[in-house]
């Protein structure tokens, strides 16, 4: 019988998580795996028991929680055999749209069960790893504010409370943004893996996670009515035209500024080291994906 490790974020999202495992380990057991089921005890747990498994040769790593849960495991299984298996139960759950995967939990655990292995790059943030996007400014501004306790019983709303306070007191600063011999300053930057931010929002259109790129978003904008402009054009996927918003494809960046700048990675806020270096890492992530997903 296969062997399975699920791993489980008690704090994630505003799921009754310990009934979700349950249910989650009941489907796996049931398409022949022998789970076993382990709770992160804080962050960055979720990467040690991650490369623990992948040392102790499990046919699959599955991980019950949100896009910082999946990233976490991710940076564990960098570079090795052993297929990750997202079940999603987080506020965002962005990754879950990227593969494609049913967002109920018991749903996803079953298809991906019955599921196919695909590899994913995977970004570099100096020697962090992302799956998602790395970006500096406002959002990762708006990420320091949020309380994660409130935002375990608010989801999305502690986010919205966190962003009406960011965007009225945020002070923009500039910083340089260069990548194959050119630069340009920006106040808010995003570095992209995939198409997807903040949920069905497409922030960089073209991005895929296959083609060994990552796609540059970068916005000059210094008002708070120019944010709002951004915001609601981002909405309906309209802020690539804009003459303050420049797009491209990229193999590296650095982002310099003064220090106090923050960045986030795949919705976990991270005070920056700077200069940051970005790009994707030399090896991927092998990701259970449904069989229909392509």
């Amino acid at each position: 019988m296969p062997r399975a490790v699920l791993i489980y974020n008690p704090a994630a999202g505003s799921h009754d998580v310990g009934r979700l495992v349950v249910q989650v380990d009941r489907q796996l057991s049931r398409a022949g795996f022998s789970v076993d089921a382990q709770a992160t005890s804080g962050a960055g747990n979720a990467e040690h028991l991650a490369r623990s498994a992948a040392q102790e040769e499990v046919s699959a790593l599955f991980v019950c929680g949100g896009d910082g849960s999946l990233r976490e495991c991710a940076a564990g299984l960098l570079g090795t055999p052993t297929p990750l298996g997202f079940i999603p139960c987080g506020t965002a759950n962005v990754m879950a749209r990227v593969l494609r995967l049913p967002s109920n939990a018991v749903a996803a655990a079953a298809a991906l069960a019955r599921g196919k292995v695909t590899a994913l790059d995977v970004g570099l943030c100096n020697d962090r790893p992302f799956l998602m996007q790395a970006s500096a400014g406002l959002d990762a501004e708006i990420l320091r504010r949020a309380k994660p306790s409130r935002k375990r019983f608010l989801g999305r709303g502690e986010i919205a409370l966190a962003a009406l306070s960011g965007w009225y007191s945020y002070q923009y600063p500039e910083f340089e943004v260069s990548w194959a011999g050119s630069r340009r300053f920006a106040t808010f930057a995003a570095i992209c893996n995939i198409p997807f931010y903040g949920g069905g929002w497409r922030m960089a259109p073209g991005a895929r996670w296959d083609d060994s790129r990552l796609d540059l978003v970068l916005f000059s904008g210094s008002a708070r009515v120019a944010t709002l402009g951004f915001a609601r054009d981002l909405a309906v996927t309209r802020h690539t035209r804009r003459s303050d918003v420049k797009c491209i494809q990229i193999e590296e960046a650095t982002i310099s500024a003064t220090p106090g700048l923050n960045l986030q990675l795949d919705g976990d806020f991270m005070p920056a080291q700077l200069p940051a270096r970005l790009r994707l890492a030399s090896q991927q992530v092998r990701f259970l994906v449904p069989s229909r997903s392509t």
